[in-house]
């Protein structure tokens, strides 16, 4: 199921910062995270809470908390997904953050019976997003959802399509197809990469 929030003001505003060409390495790191936050208000919809007693100020009172045994596994796919993982990491800070890049081997990654939010900056072809689903499905995750800054309307309702009991929460649609380069790429933006040759 597609989740757009392309509409909404607020992302509005935080995707327009990520996307001004001047913005690299921390500033934009944060601006990613800024984003990152908003869906996690987004992804949190899907989770189980539950009650527990915390200290309050009047005295003993009841709390809410992720339910134990249920905390989300953030999997950031590398390396651009890291900062908007980190994000909603932030507003869920009993989860588990885990980094893959490809040929990750996640059999070790105790995902079973636990939500599992995959997050990656921007999704182009969707092959990326489409290998660490065919991957993660046999860990028997509770269920599954996909976080991104930006994706490609066409390929991604193809995911969705095809995938149709994952969550999609995406901060902006585009109606065009990239991928960048050096000063274009997102990923080289973010880790200061732009004038190695590798970006060339």
């Amino acid at each position: 199921m597609l989740i757009d929030h392309s509409d909404e003001p607020l992302l509005r505003l935080l995707v327009n910062a990520t996307r001004q060409a001047q913005l690299k390495g921390p500033a934009l790191a944060e601006a990613h995270r800024d984003v990152g936050r908003q869906l996690a208000r987004s992804v949190a919809r899907h989770l189980v809470l539950e009650d527990f007693e915390i200290q309050h100020v009047t005295g003993r009172s009841t709390g809410v908390r992720l339910k134990a045994g249920a905390e989300p596994v953030i999997l950031a796919v590398m390396l651009a997904g890291l900062f908007l993982a980190e994000g909603v990491w932030c507003l869920l800070p009993e989860s588990s953050l885990l980094l893959h890049n490809d040929g990750t081997d996640l059999q070790g990654a105790s995902m079973h019976g636990r939500p599992l939010i995959i997050v990656d900056s921007v999704i182009n072809t969707g092959r990326s997003i489409r290998d660490v689903l065919s991957a993660v499905s046999v860990l028997q995750p509770a269920s599954i959802a996909v976080v991104a800054l930006v994706a490609y309307r066409a390929n991604l309702q193809v995911l969705v399509d095809d995938f149709p009991d994952v969550f999609f929460h995406v901060a902006r649609l585009s109606d065009h197809s990239y991928v960048g380069r050096g000063t274009t790429d997102t990923g080289a933006r973010l880790f200061g990469t732009t004038n190695w040759g590798s970006e060339r």
